[in-house]
């Protein structure tokens, strides 16, 4: 007998349909979760106003801007752990600890770690190859988010990124906070944004802000989606999935970022260290989760800020039950985990499907305590 591991499709008429890493009960507490995260994620009028404002505000006055919101939220000393999903997921979870499932990550590995950056502005950009560099000498590659319609964007450079393992794709319009302003106005620009990402090469996309309507992103020529996450209470949109894997929805990978953005920790809170960092990467062990980061050459633009990446990236090199992938890399083997059938009466070979010989049984027992 053939089981999906995966969620049973989720799909009302009009709907997204969804697949989560996990079938039966715990899907259902991902799916609670996730379907909050889209009620929420809105725009409120005094943003929806300020972004029609954007352009005349000098980029310092909008940081000082930013910088000030962010610091008036209250919120507790672990904000960045998704503590109430965990909790749901766990309870639930353990109520069928020997359930037997496909572990999220191929090859033996207890999790996944992925780099991604966003280019936001014209000096940012100028950053790009010594963040680069420094990744590469520590053996890492990443995907970098252009925006294509904001700056001059050198296709040499895009090239070099490329053959030099990292991967290009596009980050929204032109970055004005507007792309979800309104059915209308999304339809209009992912024409424009599906040119570029054919003139880009690329397979990626994430909104500006991390603005999100999964449904109208199914417009976009794209296999995957990186702008939803897991917790994160700056954001304008609030929310948050709360999972800590990628999910299917409709056409795309939906791959969240799990990993507080470099902005909030350096700037708004003025870290000094990558201990935040570290925190939620031994809580998203725990879970067997994807550590996915967004960092902006923007904000990684001076020697102190470069040298709390450098050294998170270091104790990263470390962690060798982690699996140091790409977007693509990981998108890729999501797929082919989502196609896998278990049959559960093949004690000797349950996994049938193309990549199986990479994929290994677990309980969620084991899942969450590995």
């Amino acid at each position: 007998m053939f089981q999906n591991p995966s969620a049973t499709e989720t799909s009302p008429p009009g709907a997204l349909t969804l697949r989560f890493a996990f079938a039966g009960d715990v899907s259902e507490v991902i799916q609670a979760h996730f379907e909050r995260d889209a009620k929420q994620a809105t725009l409120s009028r005094k943003f929806k106003l300020y972004y029609r404002l954007r352009r005349w505000i000098p980029i310092p006055l909008r940081q000082l801007l930013q910088r000030g919101r962010n610091q008036r939220i209250d919120v507790p000393r672990d904000w960045f752990l998704p503590t109430a999903f965990a909790k749901d997921f766990r309870s639930t979870a353990l109520r069928q600890a020997d359930a037997e499932v496909i572990h999220p990550w191929p090859d033996g590995y207890q999790m996944a770690t992925c780099l991604t950056h966003d280019i936001e502005t014209k000096t940012g950009l100028g950053l790009v190859d010594r963040l680069a560099a420094l990744e590469e000498s520590l053996g890492f590659r990443s995907s970098w988010n252009f925006v294509p319609h904001k700056y001059a964007i050198d296709q040499g450079l895009l090239a070099d990124l490329r053959n030099r393992g990292h991967e290009i794709c596009v980050h929204g319009y032109n970055h004005d906070g507007r792309l979800f302003e309104s059915k209308r106005t999304f339809t209009a620009r992912s024409v424009a944004i599906n040119q570029a990402m054919l003139d880009f090469g690329s397979k990626g996309f994430r909104s500006p802000m991390v603005h999100r309507n999964l449904n109208w992103m199914q417009m976009l020529d794209a296999d995957y989606d990186a702008s939803c996450f897991d917790i994160d209470p700056f954001q304008a949109m609030p929310g948050g999935i709360g999972s800590v894997w990628p999910f299917i929805a409709g056409k795309l990978v939906e791959m969240p970022y799990t990993m507080p953005q470099d902005h909030t920790l350096l700037v708004t809170l003025a870290e000094t260290t990558p201990r935040i960092w570290i925190e939620k990467l031994t809580f998203l062990r725990q879970l067997s989760g994807m550590a996915l980061m967004i960092t902006h050459p923007d904000y990684l633009d001076t020697s102190a800020s470069l040298k709390i990446y450098q050294d998170f990236l270091i104790h990263l090199t470390e962690q060798e039950d982690c699996w140091r992938a790409s977007p693509l890399q990981i998108v890729d083997w999501w797929r082919l985990r989502d196609a896998m059938r278990i049959d559960v009466d093949n004690q000797s070979n349950p996994i049938h499907g193309p990549g199986s010989d990479r994929a290994r049984m677990t309980s969620f027992s084991s899942l969450l305590t590995d």
